[in-house]
């Protein structure tokens, strides 16, 4: 696989002179929109060259626009050695040393040499795994978790995702199989990152009496060997605080916004993933309000305008 460094700050200059989305660069590539974040910000600096191409054709220009100096530079002098012509002893049909004999080395050497690498482990892996989380929930309301990983390799990779609740509220998913199942305070995954991607999804339940100052905590971890005694840690959001409005009601006032529904299906939906459900939310969306009623731990659709707050 060939990775090539990509000038993040660079990037992000044309996005903008363009008024392109990341979003907008992300379905272009193929990727997520928090891929392309990580991009523009260069915590991720070295990309497959595939999708460095893909994002130069997004952005109408050339790849060499997109790379760090220094790999410019280095591209332009091996280019340069490329062309220097062979010595008249090189060439010559005597030659120990005749260009074709040295190809042909050459050539074998790299063909052994990726052979190798196939057949090896990928021990040091680079894997970016985040967590992504509404910012409030509502008791007896289920939301959504998110996590999604990437890594800098496109071979098959088997992955474990061990995740754990703290508070008042359980877990559900599916599992390996696709069952349908109940984690309890202790979500389970076993995968495989296919181009180095795979997102792992669960619904979680806050307990129907949270009130106050409740909130439902995570950590988690994540392992790609066998035998790894301690994985990665899970980054991204750690904390859900139990409050009486929609996941996806951002500004809390109790109108899910066409913005805040956009948002909401870009960050978490995915084909063919559990639990997420977006035919309620449409329905508070379309009633332009909604009401929480303490009674029933549930809401309920108004087109009775609310009091001013």
């Amino acid at each position: 696989m060939s990775i090539v460094n990509i000038d993040g700050s660079k990037i992000k200059s044309l996005r903008e002179q363009q008024d392109l989305t990341q979003l907008y660069l992300a379905t272009a590539v193929g990727v997520t929109t928090d891929t392309i974040s990580r991009w523009e910000n260069k915590r991720y600096p070295s990309i497959k060259r595939e999708n460095a191409e893909k994002l130069a054709e997004a952005l109408e220009v050339t790849l060499e626009e997109l790379l760090e100096k220094v790999e410019v530079e280095e591209e332009q002098e091996n280019e340069q050695q490329m062309q220097v012509p062979p010595s008249p002893a090189e060439t010559a049909p005597g030659s120990r040393f005749s260009v074709k004999k040295v190809a042909i080395v050459l050539l074998a050497v790299g063909l052994l040499t990726g052979a190798i690498a196939l057949l090896l482990p990928s021990k040091n892996i680079q894997i970016i795994c985040r967590r992504i989380l509404p910012e409030h929930a509502a008791p007896n309301a289920p939301f959504p978790v998110i996590i999604r990983i990437e890594a800098d390799t496109d071979q098959e990779v088997p992955i474990l995702i061990r995740e754990e609740l703290t508070g008042d509220g359980w877990a559900s998913g599916r599992g390996s199989a696709g069952e349908i199942k109940d984690f309890g305070k202790k979500p389970r995954w076993i995968g495989t990152l296919n181009n180095g991607q795979a997102q792992f999804t669960y619904m979680v339940t806050p307990g129907k009496k949270s009130k106050g100052k409740a909130s439902i905590s995570f950590s988690g971890e994540i392992r790609t060997r066998k035998g790894q005694k301690r994985g990665n840690t899970v980054d991204g959001s750690t904390s859900v605080r139990i409050i009486p409005y929609h996941w996806a009601d951002d500004d809390r006032d109790y109108r899910i916004s066409d913005n805040e529904i956009l948002i909401a299906y870009e960050r978490y939906s995915a084909p063919g993933e559990f639990g997420i459900d977006f035919s309620s939310l449409e329905e508070l969306w379309l009633a332009g309000r909604y009401t929480w009623s303490e009674a029933n731990a549930s809401f309920e659709s108004t087109n009775t305008p609310l009091p001013e707050q």
